[in-house]
């Protein structure tokens, strides 16, 4: 008996053009560790707004930021049906924006 796929036209088209899809966000990825690099106090926290706030260097963070999108790169481009992989990557590309803008004008 044959399994249902579920978003099988998805996952065929990310299969056929993932050097494409993985080119863009990797681009994305490297243009907000750039742009954290250079707009980022020495010391930056991940959300700067709560009561006991624990300031990091700001290369801790964006090399944590940045291992977790190569991390869900890699997977991406080693099995490209996998939805999950490209959530993960967008979701680590969303955190770093999110640490962009709440460190922004804090100190």
């Amino acid at each position: 008996m044959a399994r249902l796929e579920r978003f099988k036209s998805w996952k065929d088209t990310l299969e056929k053009n993932r050097n494409m899809v993985l080119y863009v966000l990797v681009l994305l990825g490297g243009l907000c560790l750039i742009t954290a690099w250079g707009l980022l106090p020495d010391v930056a926290s991940i959300d700067p707004d709560i009561d006991e706030v624990i300031y990091h260097p700001k290369w801790q963070l964006i090399a944590m930021h940045g291992g977790m999108m190569g991390v869900f790169a890699i997977l991406f481009w080693r099995k490209p049906r996998e939805l999950v992989y490209l959530t993960g990557y967008i979701i680590s590309l969303g955190l770093t924006l999110m640490m962009l803008y709440a460190n922004l004008g804090a100190i």
